[in-house]
Formats: C-alpha cells, sequence, structure tokens
C-alpha cells in the first residue's frame, strides 16, 4: 500500500493546518442518522444528542464535537475521521497504519503509548494506536489512530483531540471505540457481541489461580503481589475474568463489560480422554481487539490445569450462610528514586457475626517528598474511612451489605481455599481472617 492512497487527506503540515482550523472555526451543526454508510464501510454513528455533529468536506467522513471553555478547561475539540474502504491485501495492515499516521508528521515522530491489535468479531484483522502529544499554536493534540483489514480492502479511522483531557477526553474516547466496534466491511457482517458458536463451551463454575510476583509502582520501587484471579465458564461459551455482580448472569456481564470477558473452545482429547487444549479469544479493548491463545488444558478431579496452571474450583456460598471473625485487607506500596521518594498504604476491616450483622472501618495514608535544586519538598496525609454497620447476606458469589440506613452495597465474594474462611476475596481483594479475633 502507497501513500498515493491517501493523498486525498493531504500532505504534511497542510493536513494538520486543516485539523486545526476546524478547532478556530465553529461549523454548523448537522443532525445524524444513527447508521451510516460510507463508500461501503457501514458504522453506527453517535447520536446527534450528544453533541456530535458532520463536518468538513472532501473524500473523509468526520464528525466534530466542541468542548466550550470553563473555569477548569480550555475550549476543546474532538474529530472522527473515517475513510472509505481501500482495496488492499490483509498482509498490508501495518504498512497502510503508518502511511494513515504520516500525513500528520508531526504526531508520526511520537512514540506509541498504547496499542491494540487481534481481531474483530467478524474476522477482520484490527489494529489501534494511541499517540499523544503535540503542541501547536498552544493546542495540545492527541491522536488515536485504527485500522480494520479484510482480505480485500480495509478501512481507517481516526480520534484527534484538541485540547481535550480528563473526563472530557474519556467520553469522547468511549464514543469513538463504540463506533469501531460497530464496523462493517461487508453487508453480511455482524453486530458486535459475544456469541458462542456450535462448538464453543463444555465447562461450568467459577476457578480461582494463585498469581504472585514483583512488579514495578510508581514511586519507582517494586511491589510483590498475591492475586487470586478467578475465570468464570459459562457452559455454552463464554467466559469472563470477574465475577458478575448485582447477581447478573455472565451473559449479562459481558455484554455490559465485553473486556472482561471472550469465548472459549475446548479441542483435543479422545473417547477416553478430555480435551487436550482450550482457545481462548479474548476482548482485549474497548475497540473490540479480540487476542486468541491456545493453551494445553487437562481435568483434575474438579480442578483445571490450564498452561500448566492448577485453576481449583470455587464453589458458591450456599443462601443465608453466616461467618464469623475479622478479616482484614491491607495494601502498601513505597519507592524512590534519586531526587524524590514516596510511599501509600490503606487498610480495610471488616467484620461479619454468625446473628447476620457486620461492622466495617478502614484507613489510608500516603507521603511524598522532592528535592530540586537543593531544596526539599513534602507532602503528608490520611484519612479515616467513616464506619459502618449494619446487616449483610451471603449467596452465590454475591455479598449484600445492607447499613443502618438501608444503603445496600453489592460485592463479589470467594473463598480460594476449599473447605476455610482464612482468605476471602472480596471484589478482588484479598481479605485475611485476624485469627486473634
Amino acid at each position: 500500500m502507497g501513500s498515493a492512497q491517501f493523498h486525498w487527506i493531504g500532505r504534511g503540515r497542510l493536513a494538520l493546518g486543516v485539523i486545526l482550523s476546524l478547532f478556530f472555526l465553529v461549523p454548523c451543526s448537522q443532525a445524524l442518522a444513527a447508521p451510516a454508510e460510507i463508500g461501503g464501510l457501514t458504522v453506527t454513528l453517535p447520536d446527534a444528542a450528544t453533541g456530535w455533529r458532520k463536518a468538513g468536506k472532501g473524500n473523509l467522513f468526520m464528525l466534530q464535537k466542541d468542548f466550550p471553555e470553563t473555569e477548569d478547561d480550555k475550549r476543546g475539540n474532538a474529530l472522527i475521521q473515517i475513510t472509505k474502504p481501500l482495496p488492499a491485501a490483509r498482509s498490508s495492515l501495518q504498512a497502510g497504519m503508518k502511511t494513515f499516521v504520516a500525513t500528520l508528521p508531526d504526531m508520526a515522530k511520537e512514540d506509541i503509548l498504547v496499542k491494540h491489535y487481534g481481531v474483530t468479531v467478524n474476522g477482520y484483522d484490527i489494529r489501534v494506536e494511541e499517540r499523544c502529544c503535540v503542541h501547536q499554536k498552544n493546542v495540545s493534540i492527541s491522536q488515536i489512530v485504527v485500522g480494520v483489514a479484510g482480505d480485500r480492502q480495509q478501512a481507517y479511522l481516526q480520534l484527534v483531540l484538541l485540547n481535550v483531557n480528563g473526563d472530557r477526553s474519556r467520553s469522547a474516547e468511549a464514543d469513538f471505540a463504540t463506533l469501531v466496534r460497530s464496523v462493517k466491511l461487508d453487508p453480511s457482517d455482524k453486530d458486535f457481541d459475544l456469541v458462542p458458536a456450535s462448538e464453543d463451551g463444555g465447562l461450568d463454575g467459577v476457578f480461582t489461580h494463585l498469581d504472585t510476583g514483583l512488579r514495578p509502582n510508581v514511586f519507582g520501587g517494586m511491589d510483590f503481589y498475591s492475586d487470586s484471579t478467578v475465570t468464570t465458564f459459562d457452559p455454552k461459551g463464554l467466559f469472563s475474568t470477574e465475577l458478575p455482580k448485582g447477581g447478573r448472569s455472565i451473559t449479562e456481564h459481558c455484554k455490559e463489560t465485553p473486556t472482561d470477558c471472550g469465548l472459549y473452545t475446548l479441542t483435543g482429547g479422545g473417547f477416553f480422554s478430555s480435551a487436550g487444549s482450550i482457545e481462548m479469544r479474548s476482548v482485549t479493548s474497548a475497540y473490540g481487539t479480540i487476542e486468541i491463545e491456545t493453551k494445553t488444558f487437562s481435568k483434575k478431579g474438579e480442578d483445571l490445569v490450564i498452561a500448566d496452571a492448577d485453576h481449583r474450583a470455587v464453589p458458591p456460598f450456599d443462601e443465608g450462610t453466616t461467618l464469623d471473625g475479622e478479616w482484614v485487607s491491607t495494601f502498601a506500596s513505597s519507592g524512590m528514586t534519586a531526587t524524590s521518594s514516596g510511599s501509600v498504604a490503606s487498610s480495610h476491616t471488616l467484620r461479619l457475626h454468625r446473628n447476620g450483622t457486620f461492622e466495617r472501618a478502614g484507613w489510608s495514608g500516603a507521603s511524598m517528598t522532592n528535592e530540586i535544586g537543593g531544596s526539599q519538598s513534602g507532602v503528608t496525609t490520611s484519612s479515616n474511612r467513616p464506619g459502618a454497620s449494619g446487616r449483610y447476606k451471603l449467596s452465590g458469589y454475591r455479598l449484600d451489605l445492607t447499613d443502618v440506613s438501608g444503603k445496600t452495597e453489592t460485592m463479589s465474594i470467594f473463598e480460594p481455599d476449599k473447605g476455610s474462611d482464612g482468605l476471602l476475596v472480596i471484589n478482588g481483594n484479598n481479605y485475611l481472617k485476624d485469627d486473634g479475633k
């Protein structure tokens, strides 16, 4: 794929100038229909009520959203650009991405901050690249570029943010991600959804794996971690790396939070043996990128062995189960560099009683020092979480805490050690039982 195929975008600073001109001018608002056909490409556009409107002219389909100046933020704009499908081989997607990004040469010089790649639900290759930041005319510019490639054609989309950050940026990126998930290169393509095929599935239940190691922290140090990761398998072929909250089914959870989820297929094995491998197709980004991994698989009684790692079956709590004791979740992180040091710590305590009542409390603190030019500055802060009490209810993998005012908080919960309440994993956090209580 040569750069000539992108001549209609503009070359060099001319293209960036067109974008900046849209920042300094306010085009007329134009309502948009939800589905749009762009030279054979079908996408679902953001609702016009969210502030997006068609902008610009030429071979690029363009949307713009304006953000007014406030006390906290400068005036800003978000632009979405969509190409018509281009004839090209699937293997040229990476080269096409470079060509498309190079139409904004200043942005092309920036390092890629985040990159996702994989396939879509329709089997197309997809790449997502994020870059930040170029500054021109007192405008901060960041960019997200997406390429989608089939066997014979490709399409490119990009989101350009001009003086847009924080919640505004997250909102624009969410709209863009939803649009990207809707891309259809062929009229027969299906909507984004995790729908198991007939050969998928075969497992049922919640399984946990103990993951330990060291990882860097924001202070320049290293933290030891010990996480009881969880995988929930649906017999029809869905899996989730989080326990569905609020009593939702795994299907409902995956519709609302697809990046927790994926599809799986068991393969291999024979008449007298279980499958020898498991293919896991995980949704790895809000853009609908799916990564496919094939791992060794076997069963060990009620437990699973995936990629030589034990995954133990976790039974649900019977409805009405009560516990008795005090469980504590603690976190600490610290580190130092040549000119700074810092630390953060927190502790949360949950007391559960056989009569169905609970109390909870907690605290957190942080400190940081910096040395610049021979002078040193520092800050230390701490706070206590207001205590709470009330009644609790255990059922399945769900813990409901209802305080004295009647407000209920629902959290996920499981016991990773069979037959022992010495460790509870609540909303993904480890709570160790204090045997001294």
